[in-house]
């Protein structure tokens, strides 16, 4: 499979699927921290997400997506939108629009991820603030559901 991880620097699931046996790369705007810069494209993912595109890995290799992807997993950054910075959106009762304006921005990149041209794509995000209007996630799923004594609440967005 051609699988892309948007938004990931770590590379901790790119790793998995190369493990596996897959054609994995990471993606993120800052440089992977993996340990693997052959499979990290340290662009914006946008011009990526459908495909038929071409792309150079942090080692200086240049790749060609001759089709599309075949699944699409992604970490969009949620720190303008989770719930938990909600009370940086109204100070004094009032909305900060400069705030706003950056979640939205956060909804559009998720939401461009959400339509790629891929039959498989997954989104991880925490809750979003109600105010961004996030269509209804696929999943919820806790620490505690693995045996950890943690509760964070996680959102999975699957198609």
């Amino acid at each position: 499979m051609k699988v892309l991880v948007a938004c990931e620097e770590s590379q901790a699931v790119t790793k998995e699927f190369r493990r596996l046996g897959h054609n994995a790369f990471s993606c993120d705007v800052i440089d992977q921290s993996g340990g693997h810069p052959e499979w990290h494209i340290m662009q914006d993912v946008l011009p990526l997400l459908n495909g038929r595109c071409s792309f150079t890995t942090t080692d200086g290799v240049q790749h060609t997506i001759t089709g599309r992807w075949d699944m699409i997993i992604a970490f969009v950054p949620c720190t303008k939108t989770s719930n938990a910075g909600a009370r940086h959106l109204y100070k004094g009762g009032i909305l900060n629009i400069p705030r706003y304006y950056e979640g939205l921005c956060g909804k559009a990149l998720f939401l461009s991820v959400w339509a790629a041209d891929c039959d498989k794509v997954v989104i991880e995000n925490p809750t979003p603030s109600k105010v961004f209007d996030y269509p209804e996630p696929t999943q919820a799923i806790q620490p505690y559901h693995f045996g950890h004594p943690f509760t964070k609440k996680t959102l999975l967005w699957e198609r």
